[in-house]
């Protein structure tokens, strides 16, 4: 508190380094003097080295002018900042005698008479103000008269410009979607009616397939935890659900997707999309639905790939080096296969 700093700056008796600690110490009291802090940010904030500040902190601990505690973590036991209490009432004691240290610079200062400092302008003994300007006067624009009435030679321009688009009480032309509704005025305003969402209406095809691939990467995912044992974190759910939907839309079953998961979570895996390519678990298709009837692609030779069962539905997997590299595939690589049945 700044109280006690101005404490330490009036006490007498005090070294510099003893100074300077216990300014430091002041400077995060409450209103009891306790203080919570670090050796490093005590010696840090008196300027001086940690080995300093110890000495300095024994100095006034010997002298009763401060009182130390280390503390340490109920949970782990781990070393925190230490607790500090500054003695205020004998800080308050050691205030130094008043001293009259003589005039200040302050106080020697005078003022020339008022006028020797009149500022006047040239040429102008009498009047010294400065000369006004006359500003002319602010023209005020005159509303616009009535169509029958206008106001010739009028430079006002009129309030409101006339628009194209009609009127809301205007009629609308083309059949109206809804029933007139007539004030009490007399004057007529077209409402249309509210669409209102109908839910005996079908779903759209690509919205049910955009659901049922949600809750599939759901279920992915709640495999993975389950196996796990625990909740999972923000990061990890986030990474796996985009994983999984991408796999997912590479058509391979949900069931199989899950199985990886569940290998995965005893080793601390995260990486679904690696632990896919790298699979030799085989995929089971469902009966009378091809990879080329599904995705419009060769039958898989079972070669390239590394023998992969990610390939058997996914092209970029259909080469002779490593996963996703080398030469494509000639037997099986739709870009392969498309340029043989052209030639």
């Amino acid at each position: 508190m700044i109280q006690h700093m101005n404490l330490v700056f009036q006490a007498d008796g005090l070294s510099v380094g003893e100074g300077a600690f216990l300014m430091a110490c002041c400077n995060h009291t409450d209103a009891r003097g306790y203080v919570i802090a670090s050796m490093q940010q005590l010696a840090d904030e008196a300027h001086m080295k940690e080995s300093a500040a110890k000495a300095n902190k024994q100095k006034l601990i010997k002298s009763g002018l401060l009182a130390a505690k280390e503390r340490y973590s109920p949970k782990n036991g781990a070393r925190i900042a230490d607790l500090y209490r500054v003695n205020l009432d004998l800080l308050a004691s050691m205030k130094r005698a008043r001293t009259d240290y003589g005039p200040t610079l302050v106080e020697e200062l005078t003022f020339s008479a008022p006028s020797e400092n009149r500022r006047s302008d040239p040429g102008s003994d009498s009047d010294p103000s400065p000369r006004r300007i006359p500003t002319p006067p602010r023209r005020i624009p005159t509303p616009p008269g009535s169509d029958s009435d206008p106001a010739p030679g009028s430079d006002s321009d009129p309030l409101l410009l006339p628009s194209k688009s009609p009127s809301s009480l205007s009629p609308v032309s083309g059949p109206s979607e809804g029933p007139a509704e007539v004030p009490s005025g007399g004057e007529r305003e077209t409402v249309a009616a509210p669409k209102e969402h109908n839910p005996s209406l079908p779903e759209v095809p690509q919205q049910r397939e955009q659901a049922c691939r949600t809750t599939a990467v759901r279920r992915i995912v709640e495999a993975y935890a389950t196996a796990l044992g625990r909740p999972l974190l923000n990061g990890t759910r986030a990474k796996l659900e985009h994983q999984a939907a991408e796999l997912l839309a590479q058509d391979l079953p949900e069931a199989w997707l899950c199985d990886r998961v569940r290998e995965m979570a005893p080793r601390g895996w995260s990486n679904l999309t690696q632990h896919a390519e790298r699979s030799t678990v085989p995929i089971s298709i469902t009966p009378g639905v091809t990879d080329q009837t599904k995705r419009g692609l060769p039958e898989w030779c079972g070669e390239c790939g590394q023998g992969t069962p990610a390939a058997r539905l996914n092209p970029r997997f259909r080469t002779l080096g490593e996963l996703g590299a080398g030469e494509k595939c000639a037997n099986c690589h739709p870009d392969r296969v498309a340029l043989v049945d052209a030639s």
